[in-house]
Protein backbone atom coordinates (compact mmCIF):
# COMPACT_ATOMS: atom_id res chain seq x y z
CA UNK A 1 0.00 0.00 0.00
CA UNK A 2 0.87 3.20 -0.40
CA UNK A 3 2.14 5.54 2.14
CA UNK A 4 -1.01 7.84 3.53
CA UNK A 5 1.44 10.79 3.31
CA UNK A 6 2.10 10.08 -0.42
CA UNK A 7 -1.94 10.47 -0.91
CA UNK A 8 -4.65 13.29 -0.94
CA UNK A 9 -7.61 12.92 1.76
CA UNK A 10 -9.70 11.28 -0.75
CA UNK A 11 -6.92 8.47 -1.83
CA UNK A 12 -6.24 9.85 -4.80
CA UNK A 13 -2.61 11.00 -5.20
CA UNK A 14 -1.88 15.03 -4.88
CA UNK A 15 -0.27 17.28 -7.81
CA UNK A 16 2.13 18.58 -5.84
CA UNK A 17 3.49 14.91 -4.61
CA UNK A 18 4.51 14.65 -8.48
CA UNK A 19 7.85 14.98 -10.05
CA UNK A 20 7.84 14.72 -14.03
CA UNK A 21 10.78 13.93 -15.43
CA UNK A 22 12.19 14.76 -19.20
CA UNK A 23 14.69 15.36 -21.69
CA UNK A 24 15.05 17.79 -24.13
CA UNK A 25 18.07 18.69 -27.16
CA UNK A 26 18.53 20.55 -30.10
CA UNK A 27 16.70 23.47 -31.09
CA UNK A 28 13.49 22.43 -29.34
CA UNK A 29 12.94 25.26 -26.87
CA UNK A 30 9.46 26.33 -27.91
CA UNK A 31 7.85 23.03 -27.86
CA UNK A 32 9.06 22.46 -24.26
CA UNK A 33 7.91 26.02 -22.86
CA UNK A 34 4.57 24.83 -23.88
CA UNK A 35 4.87 21.61 -22.23
CA UNK A 36 5.62 23.14 -18.99
CA UNK A 37 3.43 25.94 -18.89
CA UNK A 38 0.93 23.27 -19.10
CA UNK A 39 2.88 21.61 -16.83
CA UNK A 40 1.93 24.28 -14.46
CA UNK A 41 -1.47 24.80 -14.95
CA UNK A 42 -2.21 21.15 -13.83
CA UNK A 43 -0.24 21.64 -10.56
CA UNK A 44 2.81 19.36 -10.50
CA UNK A 45 5.22 19.56 -7.55
CA UNK A 46 8.64 19.86 -9.31
CA UNK A 47 10.22 19.66 -13.09
CA UNK A 48 13.09 17.79 -13.67
CA UNK A 49 14.98 18.58 -17.36
CA UNK A 50 17.99 17.22 -18.31
CA UNK A 51 20.09 19.49 -21.06
CA UNK A 52 21.08 16.79 -23.58
CA UNK A 53 22.85 18.72 -25.93
CA UNK A 54 20.18 22.20 -26.01
CA UNK A 55 21.00 24.80 -28.50
CA UNK A 56 20.32 27.36 -26.42
CA UNK A 57 20.56 28.08 -22.65
CA UNK A 58 18.47 26.02 -20.77
CA UNK A 59 19.28 26.38 -17.65
CA UNK A 60 19.29 30.74 -17.74
CA UNK A 61 15.90 30.94 -19.84
CA UNK A 62 13.99 28.11 -17.37
CA UNK A 63 15.54 29.77 -14.18
CA UNK A 64 14.11 33.16 -15.33
CA UNK A 65 10.71 31.73 -16.00
CA UNK A 66 10.08 29.41 -13.68
CA UNK A 67 12.89 29.67 -10.54
CA UNK A 68 13.30 26.83 -8.96
CA UNK A 69 10.01 24.76 -9.76
CA UNK A 70 12.17 23.40 -12.65
CA UNK A 71 15.58 21.41 -11.90
CA UNK A 72 17.74 21.29 -14.67
CA UNK A 73 20.94 19.08 -15.38
CA UNK A 74 22.87 19.49 -17.59
CA UNK A 75 24.86 16.76 -19.79
CA UNK A 76 27.69 18.74 -21.43
CA UNK A 77 26.24 17.39 -24.98
CA UNK A 78 24.32 14.54 -26.40
CA UNK A 79 24.71 11.44 -24.98
CA UNK A 80 22.26 9.66 -25.87
CA UNK A 81 18.46 9.43 -25.34
CA UNK A 82 18.98 6.81 -22.80
CA UNK A 83 21.31 7.95 -20.67
CA UNK A 84 19.60 11.01 -20.80
CA UNK A 85 16.54 9.07 -19.18
CA UNK A 86 18.34 7.45 -16.68
CA UNK A 87 19.65 10.83 -15.18
CA UNK A 88 16.26 12.11 -15.29
CA UNK A 89 14.97 9.02 -13.26
CA UNK A 90 17.72 9.11 -10.92
CA UNK A 91 17.47 12.99 -10.29
CA UNK A 92 13.19 12.78 -10.38
CA UNK A 93 13.98 10.26 -7.64
CA UNK A 94 16.10 12.04 -5.71
CA UNK A 95 13.80 15.27 -5.11
CA UNK A 96 11.96 13.25 -2.98
CA UNK A 97 8.49 13.25 -4.34
CA UNK A 98 6.53 10.10 -4.61
CA UNK A 99 5.11 9.77 -7.59
CA UNK A 100 7.00 10.25 -11.23
CA UNK A 101 5.78 11.27 -14.30
CA UNK A 102 7.63 10.66 -17.36
CA UNK A 103 7.18 12.63 -20.59
CA UNK A 104 9.38 13.49 -23.76
CA UNK A 105 9.91 17.31 -24.33
CA UNK A 106 7.03 17.48 -26.89
CA UNK A 107 4.57 15.70 -24.82
CA UNK A 108 1.70 18.54 -24.11
CA UNK A 109 -0.89 16.85 -21.58
CA UNK A 110 -4.33 18.25 -22.51
CA UNK A 111 -6.10 19.87 -19.49
CA UNK A 112 -7.04 17.39 -16.72
CA UNK A 113 -4.61 14.55 -18.25
CA UNK A 114 -3.17 14.70 -14.85
CA UNK A 115 -6.24 13.89 -12.68
CA UNK A 116 -6.88 11.25 -15.06
CA UNK A 117 -4.06 9.51 -14.33
CA UNK A 118 -3.93 10.05 -10.47
CA UNK A 119 -7.61 8.66 -10.26
CA UNK A 120 -6.83 5.55 -12.19
CA UNK A 121 -3.70 5.12 -10.47
CA UNK A 122 -5.28 5.19 -7.30
CA UNK A 123 -8.46 2.72 -8.61
CA UNK A 124 -5.18 0.46 -9.85
CA UNK A 125 -3.30 0.07 -6.73
CA UNK A 126 -6.18 -1.40 -5.12
CA UNK A 127 -5.21 -4.58 -7.54
CA UNK A 128 -1.55 -4.43 -7.81
CA UNK A 129 1.17 -3.40 -5.85
CA UNK A 130 2.37 0.30 -6.48
CA UNK A 131 6.39 -1.13 -6.87
CA UNK A 132 4.48 -2.89 -10.05
CA UNK A 133 2.09 -0.50 -11.30
CA UNK A 134 2.51 2.20 -14.25
CA UNK A 135 -0.39 3.65 -15.55
CA UNK A 136 0.00 5.39 -19.19
CA UNK A 137 -1.24 8.34 -21.11
CA UNK A 138 -3.29 8.03 -24.37
CA UNK A 139 -1.01 9.65 -27.10
CA UNK A 140 -2.68 9.78 -30.58
CA UNK A 141 0.11 8.50 -32.40
CA UNK A 142 0.32 5.42 -30.08
CA UNK A 143 -3.54 4.83 -29.53
CA UNK A 144 -4.39 1.47 -29.28
CA UNK A 145 -7.72 2.27 -31.18
CA UNK A 146 -9.77 -1.09 -31.82
CA UNK A 147 -6.53 -3.38 -30.78
CA UNK A 148 -7.23 -5.95 -28.18
CA UNK A 149 -4.57 -5.98 -25.22
CA UNK A 150 -3.27 -9.30 -26.87
CA UNK A 151 -2.37 -7.69 -29.67
CA UNK A 152 -0.56 -5.52 -27.68
CA UNK A 153 2.11 -7.23 -26.84
CA UNK A 154 3.71 -9.34 -29.98
CA UNK A 155 3.81 -13.17 -29.89
CA UNK A 156 6.73 -15.06 -27.93
CA UNK A 157 8.98 -15.67 -30.90
CA UNK A 158 8.56 -13.04 -32.77
CA UNK A 159 10.80 -11.41 -34.97
CA UNK A 160 10.34 -7.27 -35.56
CA UNK A 161 7.40 -7.40 -34.19
CA UNK A 162 6.41 -10.67 -37.14
CA UNK A 163 4.92 -13.89 -36.47
CA UNK A 164 3.69 -16.75 -38.49
CA UNK A 165 0.69 -17.09 -36.36
CA UNK A 166 -0.51 -13.40 -36.71
CA UNK A 167 -1.27 -14.02 -40.53
CA UNK A 168 -4.13 -14.67 -40.39
CA UNK A 169 -5.79 -12.54 -37.53
CA UNK A 170 -4.19 -9.76 -39.20
CA UNK A 171 -6.43 -10.55 -42.56
CA UNK A 172 -9.51 -10.80 -40.14
CA UNK A 173 -9.03 -8.19 -38.19
CA UNK A 174 -9.03 -6.13 -41.42
CA UNK A 175 -12.14 -7.40 -42.78
CA UNK A 176 -15.05 -4.89 -42.65
CA UNK A 177 -17.81 -5.40 -38.99
CA UNK A 178 -14.89 -6.22 -37.10
CA UNK A 179 -13.92 -3.67 -35.75
CA UNK A 180 -14.76 -3.38 -31.83
CA UNK A 181 -14.95 -0.49 -29.22
CA UNK A 182 -12.53 0.53 -26.90
CA UNK A 183 -12.51 -0.82 -23.48
CA UNK A 184 -12.32 2.02 -20.62
CA UNK A 185 -8.65 1.23 -20.27
CA UNK A 186 -6.72 -1.48 -21.55
CA UNK A 187 -3.58 -4.08 -20.20
CA UNK A 188 -0.26 -3.03 -21.76
CA UNK A 189 2.64 -5.59 -22.14
CA UNK A 190 5.01 -2.50 -22.88
CA UNK A 191 4.89 1.13 -23.62
CA UNK A 192 6.23 4.03 -24.65
CA UNK A 193 7.98 6.47 -21.63
CA UNK A 194 6.03 9.26 -22.78
CA UNK A 195 3.47 9.77 -20.35
CA UNK A 196 3.83 7.14 -17.92
CA UNK A 197 2.81 7.78 -14.58
CA UNK A 198 4.25 5.56 -11.61
CA UNK A 199 5.06 5.39 -7.64
CA UNK A 200 9.25 5.87 -6.77
CA UNK A 201 9.19 2.18 -5.15
CA UNK A 202 8.66 1.25 -9.05
CA UNK A 203 12.13 2.04 -9.70
CA UNK A 204 12.93 0.32 -6.40
CA UNK A 205 11.51 -2.91 -7.80
CA UNK A 206 13.16 -3.07 -11.25
CA UNK A 207 15.82 -0.73 -11.64
CA UNK A 208 16.74 2.06 -13.84
CA UNK A 209 16.57 2.16 -17.62
CA UNK A 210 19.51 0.94 -19.42
CA UNK A 211 22.21 3.22 -20.74
CA UNK A 212 23.70 0.94 -23.15
CA UNK A 213 20.66 1.06 -25.74
CA UNK A 214 21.79 4.37 -26.21
CA UNK A 215 18.75 5.14 -28.69
CA UNK A 216 15.52 3.62 -28.62
CA UNK A 217 14.24 0.64 -27.30
CA UNK A 218 15.42 1.80 -23.71
CA UNK A 219 11.57 2.33 -23.18
CA UNK A 220 10.44 -1.20 -23.76
CA UNK A 221 13.12 -2.89 -22.34
CA UNK A 222 12.64 -1.03 -18.90
CA UNK A 223 8.72 -1.28 -19.22
CA UNK A 224 8.89 -4.85 -20.19
CA UNK A 225 10.88 -5.66 -16.86
CA UNK A 226 7.16 -4.62 -15.16
CA UNK A 227 4.99 -7.43 -16.92
CA UNK A 228 7.52 -9.40 -16.52
CA UNK A 229 7.87 -9.78 -12.99
CA UNK A 230 4.18 -10.04 -12.89
CA UNK A 231 2.92 -6.28 -12.15
CA UNK A 232 0.95 -4.30 -14.78
CA UNK A 233 0.73 -1.35 -17.33
CA UNK A 234 -2.85 0.80 -17.35
CA UNK A 235 -3.47 2.85 -20.56
CA UNK A 236 -5.90 5.65 -19.21
CA UNK A 237 -7.76 6.54 -22.82
CA UNK A 238 -9.48 9.78 -20.88
CA UNK A 239 -5.65 11.29 -19.40
CA UNK A 240 -4.46 12.32 -22.92
CA UNK A 241 -0.90 13.62 -24.40
CA UNK A 242 -0.42 15.77 -27.55
CA UNK A 243 2.10 15.12 -29.49
CA UNK A 244 3.67 18.20 -30.79
CA UNK A 245 5.95 16.60 -33.12
CA UNK A 246 5.42 13.73 -34.83
CA UNK A 247 7.24 10.48 -34.70
CA UNK A 248 9.54 8.93 -37.51
CA UNK A 249 7.77 5.55 -36.41
CA UNK A 250 4.39 6.52 -37.31
CA UNK A 251 3.36 4.63 -40.45
CA UNK A 252 0.19 5.84 -41.18
CA UNK A 253 0.84 6.19 -44.45
CA UNK A 254 2.14 3.16 -45.93
CA UNK A 255 1.02 -0.38 -46.58
CA UNK A 256 2.43 -2.03 -43.74
CA UNK A 257 5.82 -2.27 -41.50
CA UNK A 258 7.80 -3.77 -44.29
CA UNK A 259 7.32 -1.02 -46.52
CA UNK A 260 7.44 1.76 -43.91
CA UNK A 261 11.19 0.25 -43.14
CA UNK A 262 12.52 0.47 -46.45
CA UNK A 263 11.45 3.99 -47.20
CA UNK A 264 13.16 5.44 -43.86
CA UNK A 265 15.42 7.60 -44.48
CA UNK A 266 17.71 7.90 -41.78
CA UNK A 267 20.12 5.57 -41.65
CA UNK A 268 21.24 6.89 -37.81
CA UNK A 269 17.54 6.14 -36.67
CA UNK A 270 16.73 3.02 -38.27
CA UNK A 271 20.08 1.68 -37.41
CA UNK A 272 19.49 1.64 -33.62
CA UNK A 273 15.86 1.00 -33.66
CA UNK A 274 15.81 -1.89 -35.69
CA UNK A 275 19.27 -3.29 -34.00
CA UNK A 276 17.53 -2.63 -30.35
CA UNK A 277 14.61 -4.07 -31.12
CA UNK A 278 16.51 -7.90 -32.33
CA UNK A 279 18.25 -7.70 -29.69
CA UNK A 280 15.17 -7.14 -26.95
CA UNK A 281 13.54 -10.50 -29.04
CA UNK A 282 16.46 -12.27 -29.09
CA UNK A 283 17.33 -11.53 -25.28
CA UNK A 284 13.66 -11.33 -23.95
CA UNK A 285 11.00 -12.97 -25.73
CA UNK A 286 12.29 -16.02 -27.26
CA UNK A 287 11.08 -19.50 -25.76
CA UNK A 288 11.55 -21.51 -29.05
CA UNK A 289 14.41 -21.10 -31.15
CA UNK A 290 13.32 -22.94 -33.97
CA UNK A 291 10.25 -20.72 -34.04
CA UNK A 292 11.93 -17.59 -33.34
CA UNK A 293 14.49 -18.55 -36.59
CA UNK A 294 11.25 -19.25 -38.63
CA UNK A 295 10.13 -16.02 -38.46
CA UNK A 296 13.35 -14.27 -38.73
CA UNK A 297 13.02 -16.33 -42.28
CA UNK A 298 10.08 -15.43 -43.45
CA UNK A 299 10.64 -11.50 -41.89
CA UNK A 300 13.27 -11.40 -44.45
CA UNK A 301 11.80 -12.85 -47.10
CA UNK A 302 9.14 -10.47 -47.05
CA UNK A 303 11.19 -7.68 -46.59
CA UNK A 304 13.58 -8.98 -49.48
CA UNK A 305 10.77 -9.18 -51.89
CA UNK A 306 9.55 -5.38 -51.04
CA UNK A 307 12.91 -4.13 -51.61
CA UNK A 308 13.28 -5.70 -55.12
CA UNK A 309 9.85 -4.40 -56.13
CA UNK A 310 10.47 -1.01 -54.77
CA UNK A 311 14.25 -0.74 -55.86
CA UNK A 312 15.60 -0.94 -52.13
CA UNK A 313 18.15 -3.88 -52.02
CA UNK A 314 20.62 -1.59 -50.57
CA UNK A 315 17.70 -0.33 -47.80
CA UNK A 316 17.34 -4.03 -46.92
CA UNK A 317 20.86 -5.19 -47.34
CA UNK A 318 21.26 -2.00 -44.73
CA UNK A 319 18.42 -3.34 -42.18
CA UNK A 320 19.66 -6.58 -42.07
CA UNK A 321 23.24 -5.71 -41.35
CA UNK A 322 22.00 -3.67 -38.40
CA UNK A 323 19.25 -6.19 -37.31
CA UNK A 324 22.12 -9.02 -37.45
CA UNK A 325 24.37 -6.66 -34.71
CA UNK A 326 21.48 -6.71 -32.24
CA UNK A 327 21.58 -10.49 -32.51
CA UNK A 328 24.84 -11.09 -31.80
CA UNK A 329 24.37 -8.53 -28.65
CA UNK A 330 26.43 -5.15 -30.06
CA UNK A 331 24.30 -2.63 -28.04
CA UNK A 332 25.87 0.92 -27.40
CA UNK A 333 26.75 3.85 -29.62
CA UNK A 334 28.20 3.30 -32.80
CA UNK A 335 30.83 5.42 -34.21
CA UNK A 336 29.21 4.32 -37.76
CA UNK A 337 26.30 6.22 -36.92
CA UNK A 338 27.49 9.38 -34.23
CA UNK A 339 24.60 11.99 -32.94
CA UNK A 340 24.46 15.05 -34.80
Amino acid sequence: MIAPSTRSVSGIPAPSDVVVALVTYGDRKSMLLSVLDRLREEGVGKVVVVDNGARWPVETDLAALFGDWVEIVSMGGNMGSAHGFVVAFETAIRTGKPFVWILDDDNRPKPGCLAALQAAYAEEAERTPPALLAVVAMRAEHATGDVSAKQLMTRWDSFSGFHIADIVSKIAHRLPGRRKAQPHRVTLGITHFGGMFFHRSLVDSIGLPRRDFFMYGDDTEFTWRITCKGGRIVQVPEALVEDLEGSFQQTSHVRNRFIGALLSDSDFRTYYSVRNLAYFESRFRRRQPAMFALNRRLYFAILHRYARRLGRMDRYRFIRESMDEGLRGQLGPNDRYPLG
